[in-house]
């Protein structure tokens, strides 16, 4: 099985979307589009997508329990939950990203996108943290005890921010760069024990384990998510090329402040 192929019993329809979706995401993330000079390519992006947390993260999905890193539990805990409190904001995003989208095509998408963030990853959330750790998802202070406050407090008001007084190419910028940063690490990670692992196929994967296979796949490398990652950089693409030089500015400000972000809560994940 490929690094980015489904489960799905039909292999040949699973591999033709395959190669579709990768020539799309090749073309979408080129050397010459916006989305890389300016997000993918740079110093900030690549030491989040190529971070050794992630591929720490996978093989914690598949190694026995017995075998488990102590300390990579402790961090992913304070990561996840770290994650969980900045959530909401950034649905509160997405909401006002689809609000502002000038077209109806990724209108669509980044309605679709809501929708499923509402009820897979957030439930996700929301029942993790209240099976594994006894911890209410509405209890914040709770949260906050466990997390990483500074973290998770500077990520939650800069996407406030951006919900707030951002336009449209500032919106679909951090979409852009927090999805497409999720997917360019869920594929490089992904194989056929994480999936295994996340389909409930592995007699007595402890729940914890469950998790972490299920933060690779389907939730960061799954066919559908590879569709709305696409859509999304290339709507950032076309908002670039349509936007003033003003919008651009404070765009690449904007960019940069997210991906410092992104660095300082990737790693979270480090056990020492």
């Amino acid at each position: 099985m490929k690094a980015n192929e489904t489960m799905d019993d039909d292999g040949g329809d699973v591999a033709d979307v395959d190669v579709e979706l990768r020539a799309r995401w090749r073309a979408a993330i080129g050397a010459e589009t916006p989305y890389a000079r300016i997000v993918f390519d740079t110093p900030r992006a690549r030491a989040v997508r190529e971070h050794d947390n992630w591929r720490a993260l996978s093989t914690a999905a598949v190694g026995d329990d017995v075998d488990a890193d102590d300390g990579f539990r402790v961090a992913f805990k304070r990561y996840f939950v770290s994650d969980y409190v900045f959530v909401e904001d950034f649905i509160d995003l997405l909401a006002r990203a689809l609000a502002s989208a000038p077209r109806f095509g990724i209108k669509t998408c980044l309605g679709g996108f809501l929708n499923e963030l509402l009820r897979g990853e957030a439930t996700l959330f929301r029942e993790s943290l209240r099976t594994l750790w006894n911890i209410d998802a509405d209890d914040v202070d709770s949260l906050r005890a466990i997390g990483d406050e500074d973290v998770s407090m500077a990520m939650s008001k800069f996407l406030r921010r951006i919900a707030d007084d951002g336009d449209w190419l500032s919106r679909i910028a951090v979409v852009a760069i927090a999805e497409g940063l999720y997917l360019s690490w869920g594929l490089r990670v992904v194989n056929a024990d994480v999936q295994k692992v996340a389909s409930g196929l592995v007699d007595g994967a402890s729940a914890e384990r469950v998790l972490y296979a299920k933060w690779v796949w389907p939730l960061h490398s799954s066919i559908e998510f590879q569709r709305a990652v696409c859509a999304f950089v290339e709507a950032f693409n076309d908002a670039w090329l349509d936007a003033d030089e003003g919008s651009r500015t404070r765009c690449e400000a904007n960019v940069r402040e997210m991906l410092d972000l992104e660095l300082a809560f990737t790693e979270l994940l480090s056990s020492s």
